[in-house]
């Protein structure tokens, strides 16, 4: 009798079966000239600001060094963009970054939120908070929270901190936060690894208002904060809470994005072939 799918087999299988990747925006920020950071998926484009530096060398490709500066030259900003439509109760934001930026405040490299409703966003970035300096850090604040920072929480917000490992080390690390509106839960992902889950409890479980994304700051209604320093590549969004493993695919293979649940299977079909092909 032959013996069973091996376990990495079945793996794939597995993985097709539960996958449900939906990349909605890719930006792998390889432009070498330019004013605009281009979108993959021809969906939306950024502006890229002036004191931005683009074609730098990446994780996978090039990259974009972030100056520290809370000024509309210091962002990359694709504004309200289309995608935002395609977010209903799941998303997951992905990046790459690395940095040696340790000031007082947050460190925020992905924003997506609202400009004109005040602390109504998400962010995911590097925590510069005096008690909790250099981990990585991530919220979900629907409209209207007025509560305490990161890693608090209160009714309206839910933020979390990946535990206590820096990652203002300056070498790469990537960065994933989903949120499942569903479950409650919002999850933050260090280097391919859960960091740190948070489930909103009685909290309003809500997205904030859609209609501007950065890279760099807080863009939020109002005075704009907590600027990014340092290098930013391979920035993805998708409408669906990404799983453990297919956030993992995502560390494990820079500059790509989750295969579509067919790309698994047609993998997984490929290897058992391979593999019946050595033993016969």
């Amino acid at each position: 009798m032959k013996s069973p799918i091996p376990p990495l087999i079945a793996g794939f299988f597995c993985l097709a079966m539960t996958s449900h990747a939906a990349l909605i925006a890719h930006y792998k920020f390889d432009e070498t000239s330019g004013t605009s950071a281009v979108d993959e998926l021809g969906v939306t484009n950024g502006v890229i600001g002036s004191g931005v530096t683009i074609n730098q060398t990446g994780k996978s490709g090039g990259a974009y060094l972030f100056p520290d500066n809370i000024a509309d030259s210091g962002i990359v900003d694709m504004g309200n963009a289309a995608f935002f439509s395609s977010i209903s109760n799941q998303v997951t934001y992905s990046v790459w970054m690395n940095s040696t930026d340790s000031d007082a405040n947050r460190n925020t490299i992905i924003f997506s939120g609202s400009d004109t409703v005040a602390n109504s966003y998400m962010d995911l970035g590097m925590s510069g908070e005096t008690a909790n300096d250099g981990p990585a850090t991530a919220r979900n604040r629907p409209s209207g929270a007025n509560s305490a920072v990161t890693p608090a929480k209160s009714a309206q917000q839910t933020g979390i901190l990946g535990g206590t490992t820096r990652i203002d080390d300056g070498l790469w690390h990537h960065l994933a936060m989903t949120v499942n509106l569903t479950t409650g839960i919002l999850t933050l992902y260090v280097d391919g690894v859960s960091a740190a889950t948070q489930d909103f409890n009685a909290g309003v479980v809500a997205f904030p208002i859609f209609n501007n994304f950065e890279i760099g700051r807080l863009g939020r209604q109002g005075s704009k904060a907590d600027a990014y320093g340092g290098l930013v590549d391979d920035v993805q969004v998708y409408n669906t809470a990404l799983s453990a493993p297919e956030i993992s695919y995502l560390f494990n293979n820079p500059g790509q994005a989750v295969p579509e649940p067919a790309a698994f299977a047609l993998a997984g079909l490929g290897l058992l072939v391979l593999v019946q092909r050595k033993r016969g």
